[in-house]
């Protein structure tokens, strides 16, 4: 099988490749994160990667609502998502609270008027905030933390006076299509929720993703970055990242940095794959070296320092000279071959080329070693030709990966942060 059809299959039971962690934090046993059950009572409204719908909805019987305020604490370190979603179970009426940029967004729709406002202090620092939702007759406003922060007043009708029997609240992502949005959206959003309480109601989950048994937790301790906790995989298409062209002047080379924090283990952090399913570059961890591979002739491998947990920068480098890695503070070069440059560069110039991040797609018809099983630990401040890389605009992620924050470390584990 090719490679684009592989990439089809994994794109359609990648699921059901990867088994997520079903418990407490991910990387309890590792070394290089804090050994401690996630967050009690909280909710990760992160969902299945490219579905819209929402993490969890509840339904709220209007007939008993006698205060139309509701309010949670929220944690995230991602800059864009959907917070919640509320609607009268149709899509003519319904508002959105989520992030743009860091700063919370109100978008609501409504036969009185169709308006979007951002605005306020950043919300993504990965510390709780308290959130308050009201409707005041025909206004309504977001307080954070005790303080106003946006209101709109003629946009909506009391929530206490509609004639509707129930309104649908929903985590997460949406109950319509995302195309609906006055504002376009992506609507992943890897947070947490606790303590909430929507309309003064009852507030039990009656549907979602979140409420599986296999859903992701919520870490008890957080830090930048993003997690691949041993299953799983991100997919790029070279073409479609900044800078991914050729330069004009034709001196095309590839640059990659990124903060690493991981156990000792062998596991690939990423790899180039060329059209007909080989692979023309792989950076793996071994359990005493880092090893880059350019296409079948060269091979470099770096010592790694002593300790159970690599906690330092990384930088790999690739003219038509030489291949260059660093570690830390220590590195070495070697001389590239002009064959193994050149399958680099086509399948990163050419429009089938992938760029995978912590693991590889399954039955390629490329023999896998050992050393290039999936990877598992935290990868931060990914650049790719001086870009920072999206893991929410990957051509494909798995679902068992946290794209914006991974679980906090052991103090004096690392020198990094």
């Amino acid at each position: 099988m090719g490679f684009p059809a592989r990439l089809l299959v994994l794109l359609s039971i990648g699921a059901l490749l990867y088994q997520p962690i079903t418990r407490g934090d991910s990387a309890k046993d590792s070394p290089c994160f804090l050994v401690l059950p996630g967050e009690e009572g909280a909710l990760n409204i992160g969902r299945h990667w490219g579905d819209a719908t929402p993490a969890a909805t509840i339904f709220i019987d209007l007939r008993k609502v006698t205060s139309a305020v509701s309010s949670f604490e929220f944690r995230t370190l991602d800059p864009e998502g959907v917070i919640f979603f509320g609607d009268m179970g149709d899509h003519s009426d319904w508002f959105v609270l989520g992030l743009r940029r860091g700063k919370a967004e109100m978008q609501i729709s409504s036969v009185m008027t169709n308006i979007s406002v951002r605005g306020g202090q950043r919300l993504d620092d990965g510390q709780w905030h308290r959130m308050l939702v009201m409707n005041q007759g025909d206004s309504v406003r977001l307080d954070v933390d005790g303080d106003e922060l946006l209101t709109l007043g003629h946009v909506s009708y009391p929530i206490i006076e509609r004639h509707a029997p129930e309104m649908r609240l929903a985590v997460g992502g949406l109950l319509l299509p995302a195309s609906h949005l006055l504002a376009p959206m992506n609507t992943a959003m890897d947070g947490c929720l606790r303590h909430w309480i929507w309309l003064n109601q009852s507030t039990t989950w009656r549907e979602g993703a979140a409420l599986q048994a296999k859903a992701k937790p919520c870490f008890s301790a957080l830090r930048p970055g993003s997690f691949f906790p041993g299953a799983g995989l991100a997919s790029f298409r070279p073409a479609d990242l900044a800078g991914g062209a050729a330069p004009p002047n034709g001196s095309w080379g590839l640059q990659v940095e990124l903060g690493l924090r991981a156990p000792r283990q062998t596991g690939l952090v990423l790899a180039v794959g060329a059209p007909d399913g080989s692979l023309a570059l792989t950076l793996a961890l071994q359990p005493t070296a880092l090893v880059a591979r350019l296409g079948n002739r060269t091979e470099l491998q770096l010592p790694l320092p002593e300790g159970p947990c690599l906690d330092a920068p990384l930088r790999l480098r690739v003219s038509p000279t030489q291949l260059a890695l660093q570690l830390g503070n220590h590195g070495d070069t070697l001389p590239g071959q002009p064959p193994d440059f050149q399958w680099l560069q086509e399948a990163w110039l050419g429009q089938d080329g992938r760029l995978f991040i912590g693991g590889l797609p399954e039955g390629g018809e490329t023999p896998r070693p050992q050393e290039w099983g999936a990877f598992q630990g935290c990868l931060r401040g990914i650049q790719v030709q001086g870009h920072q890389l999206d893991l929410d605009s990957a051509l494909f992620r798995s679902d068992t990966i946290w794209a914006h924050s991974c679980p906090g470390g052991h103090e004096g584990a690392g020198g990094g942060s």
